[in-house]
């Protein structure tokens, strides 16, 4: 009998704008997959259009073990696995939890967050995220980071509804 290992998420990087065919092909073949999605408002010159698209472009994130991770590359579509020092990096299943936290929520996505205070959320819909406090355009926002794909996630919280944690 042979050892299967447990899975775990990875991310691989896709031809741009393929990203949701790459998930539904994923699902067809019984892959769990994830691909976080953003609302965010389009203007045109005759009309206003709310879309939804990728919340880190050209990545979905898979579900697999490190055994099968290699078939993935059959997938049309799916160029490299997101690796960190030659290995693939891993993103933890409390990383994805808190993405699904943040998702259809209109916010900006934070190439890089390292400066301020850690705080935690003390009420409303994210309550319980920790985060680093910052300031962009003169405003406060909250970010998470996302170590295993070198991601952050922010949005404007009133400053009422975060406390400093050490």
């Amino acid at each position: 009998m042979e050892y299967e290992l447990k899975a775990n998420w990875y991310v691989v990087y896709t031809v741009p704008n393929l990203e949701k065919r790459i998930h539904q092909e994923l699902g067809k073949k019984n892959i769990k997959a994830y691909l976080p999605m953003q609302r965010v408002i389009r203007q045109w010159s005759d009309r206003r259009k709310e879309l939804k698209i990728p919340l880190f472009p050209n990545y979905v994130f898979i579900n697999t073990t490190e055994k099968k991770r290699s078939t993935l590359y059959d997938i049309n579509g799916v160029l490299r696995f997101i690796t960190f020092n030659g290995k693939p990096a891993v993103v933890s299943d409390d990383e994805i939890l808190s993405i699904m936290r943040f998702e259809n929520t209109v916010f900006d996505v934070e190439p890089h967050l390292v400066q301020g205070d850690n705080v935690i959320i003390t009420n409303g819909p994210f309550t319980g995220l920790q985060g680093k406090l910052f300031s962009k355009r003169g405003k406060q926002r909250f970010g998470i980071r996302l170590k295993s794909i070198n991601q952050s996630l922010s949005l404007e919280v009133p400053v009422s509804c975060l406390r400093k944690i050490e």
